[in-house]
């Protein structure tokens, strides 16, 4: 009979005590910083990744131009742009563009009721008289209903009456049952 041999003893490592994380600060709600502030928070080249994204670069040469790599640039325009500070700078400077270019929501509104009102106009139709050498009105009036159309849609969907795309869930309890066959359909 062969004794087996005493196994040696395995020291454990001493363990840690552990020690509460310490508090992170907490994440400010960059939506309501300003630019200056937000530029504070992101590195240079996070920095000129939105400049040159907001001058009408695509995100990957944006990447590009911002000093990241071109073999990991489209990569890295994806991971900066679900970053929440850079998302934020991007919001905040196309905003300042805007108003730069009055192009505030208010006015894309007086503009678009402008052009409505264009559309609008009744206009008569004239017709060449050879008699009188000259274009007289026929009775018929006419106006633009497909662009008076467009923009009552564009008015709405600004004022939040339309919406694009509706998302339903869970069980609604309605059921289509369809016969078993049906005169007039083949298969």
């Amino acid at each position: 009979m062969t004794k087996k041999k005493p196994r040696a003893a395995v020291k454990k490592p001493a363990t840690k005590k552990r020690t509460a994380a310490p508090a992170s600060k907490p994440t400010p709600d960059y939506e309501t910083l300003t630019i200056d502030e937000l530029e504070k928070h992101l590195g240079i080249n996070q920095r000129k990744f939105v400049l040159h994204l907001v001058n009408g670069l695509n995100q990957t040469n944006a990447a590009i131009a911002a000093g990241y790599s071109p073999k990991s640039a489209a990569s890295q325009a994806s991971d900066l742009l679900k970053l929440p500070k850079v998302l934020a700078y991007r919001s905040a400077l196309t905003r300042q563009v805007l108003n730069q270019a009055c192009l505030t929501t208010e006015a894309i509104s007086l503009k678009m009721i402008e052009v409505l009102e264009r559309c609008m106009q009744a206009e008569p139709v004239l017709e060449w008289d050879s008699k009188e050498k000259d274009y007289v009105p026929t009775g018929i009036w006419k106006f633009d209903a497909r662009g008076a159309v467009k923009v009552l849609e564009l008015l709405g969907k600004n004022a939040g009456m339309f919406k694009d795309k509706v998302e339903l869930s869970g069980d609604t309890g309605f059921r289509i049952e369809l016969p078993e066959k049906t005169e007039g359909f083949s298969e």
